[in-house]
């Protein structure tokens, strides 16, 4: 394999010395430092008509025999929906109608075994599929197109700028690089090695991570990819073909997770003590605004199957005054007078969050919501059978 590689110590470097001067949020010259202790010390409501001109829940329609739920990934391409969930990856309409399945879980050809993230090319209208030691690529008419084989042992999610493709991995002791990047060819572009690498770990009845089902490494704003990489939970990387900038850094403070409770350092260690510390698995980035979705390193409840409210804090900062405070409650509809809702995902016009309807039912059915008449309609209309709905805010302009 052709080796053009280049280790960013400097990035890790100007990212030390950006922390350790400038102790409040600020923007600064090249990147945004976020006080994440400040920002949790502040509380305060917000109307989703700060953000946004409408609200609309999209239901997604589809077949008897898929079944949207668990939702982990939305794009907007062209007039489509692309919706990766526990169904697999669908297209849809504006409108929510179904159109196909991108691709079979399988092990023939075009079939993938597990999909661990997807990306949207838009100079070659290719849907890019992550999974085990390939990226697959597929057409919007769901045709199988070629593939493209990793030769790290460990990889997860796919991104892609120009035609270079990035991976991320989990920043355990196992893996030698954090990123890494490469071209069609596997040539090797670029990569960010893994500190932890070959550390000694307390663990020995096995191998231990923690995954968050919202945890995103990639997103994009202004047409730009950018990085949160599972391991550097307190850096946001820009991306741009094979070059890496640092964009956002969060100053955790005393709520970031010493390495030695680390789950996959000693599991004992963490289940005892990584409650106390927090992550941000899932940012959302606006002209002005950035949607922090954080959350405990481990949660507080006894049932690890029944969410507690309190592992999640839901914080919105402005890059502009250089401040943020904690979404009491996430985001209050105002407009439609329905649930509280979060930005998961984001695309030029809009912000999009999720909500299963079976979650959902028992408040509307005991009347919680003041429902708007339009509303409310399109709710009656709802059964069992109806899947997860994408919460479709339009941006306002």
């Amino acid at each position: 394999m052709k080796a053009n590689i280049h280790i960013f110590f400097w990035v890790f470097f100007l990212l030390v010395i950006g922390i350790s001067c400038k102790h409040q949020a600020e923007i600064g010259k090249d990147f945004i430092i976020v006080d994440f202790e400040r920002c949790m010390d502040e509380e305060r409501l917000m109307k989703i008509s700060e953000i946004a001109d409408t609200v609309e829940y999209l239901e997604l329609k589809t077949p008897k025999d898929i079944i949207v739920t668990r939702i982990s990934d939305v794009l907007k391409v062209d007039n489509y929906w692309i919706v990766r969930s526990l169904a697999g990856i669908c297209l849809f309409t504006e409108e929510g109608e179904f159109v196909r399945l991108i691709g079979r879980k399988g092990q023939g050809p075009g079939e993938y075994l597990g999909i661990r993230g997807i990306d949207y090319d838009p100079k070659r209208k290719e849907i890019l599929v992550a999974d085990a030691q390939r990226i697959l690529f597929y057409d919007l008419e769901g045709n199988y197109i070629r593939n493209v084989k990793i030769t790290e042992d460990f990889f997860y999610n796919i991104g892609i700028s120009d035609t270079v493709l990035w991976t991320t991995a989990l920043g355990i002791h196992q893996e030698k690089h954090l990123v890494y990047a490469f071209n069609e060819q596997g040539d090797t572009l670029r990569f960010i090695p893994n500190s932890n690498y070959g550390m000694t770990v307390k663990n020995t009845d096995g191998v231990y991570f923690v995954h968050s089902r919202h945890e995103k490494e990639f997103y994009r704003y202004d047409s730009q990819l950018y990085l949160k990489n599972r391991a550097a939970n307190d850096t946001v990387f820009r991306l741009s073909s094979s070059d890496i900038f640092p964009h956002i850094v969060f100053d955790m403070g005393k709520y970031k997770l010493p390495i030695q409770y680390e789950a996959w350092f000693s599991n004992v260690d963490y289940e005892q003590h990584a409650s106390n510390y927090w992550g941000i698995p899932n940012v959302v980035e606006g002209d002005r605004l950035l949607f922090l979705t954080c959350q405990r390193r481990n949660g507080v409840g006894n049932n690890p199957y029944e969410p507690n409210e309190d592992d999640w804090r839901y914080m919105v900062y402005d890059k502009k005054m250089g401040s943020g405070f904690v979404a009491k409650g996430q985001l209050q509809d105002d407009l439609l007078g329905g649930p509280a809702i979060w930005p998961r995902f984001s695309t030029q016009e809009y912000y999009v969050g999720t909500v299963e309807w079976y979650e959902l039912y028992p408040d509307v059915k005991v009347g919680v919501y003041n429902l708007s008449p339009e509303l409310k309609k399109q709710f009656d209309g709802f059964g069992h059978s109806t899947n997860e709905l994408l919460v479709i805010c339009k941006k306002k302009q």
